[in-house]
């Protein structure tokens, strides 16, 4: 299971669908679509399908608890993990990396980006990736 709290700026983006059910309290769902970010709620004792290649984000508040259920990536699979410009909508870093060791790849990954003041500046803008906050409840 997947508990909160947890608030993400990063957008991962993989190859195959991913299956999120929210087993207790609500979570939130946040998906890129085209220019603009859409929030959907997943209410307790529902699923959400997010399809294959679609960044998403999720964002749950504390004492939740989810399941997401995906398959296994074999090494060789890359998987995006994305940042956008929370002022004005921009792509700020897109960090590509193999599944092949995906949880030390995106930890690594994680702290390279928010150790990198340049990295996390928009380019656009000038507007920087703020750092995740606690979620207050839904």
């Amino acid at each position: 299971g997947t508990k909160g709290p947890q608030a993400r700026k990063a957008y991962p983006s993989v190859a195959s669908q991913e299956d999120l059910a929210q087993l207790k309290g609500d979570s939130q769902v946040r998906i890129r679509e085209g220019d603009r970010i859409v929030d959907s709620l997943v209410p307790q004792g529902e699923t959400f399908c997010i399809p294959p290649n679609v960044p998403h984000a999720p964002v749950r508040p504390p004492d939740t608890l989810g399941v997401v259920v995906e398959r296994r990536r074999p090494p060789g699979e890359h998987e995006h993990v994305i940042f956008y410009c929370e002022n004005c909508g921009a792509l700020v870093e897109d960090i590509d990396f193999d599944c092949g060791d995906i949880v030390q790849h995106f930890s690594q990954a994680m702290l390279d980006f928010w150790n990198d003041d340049a990295r996390r500046t928009c380019k656009k803008c000038g507007a920087k990736v703020p750092k995740p906050e606690l979620t207050k409840p839904f």
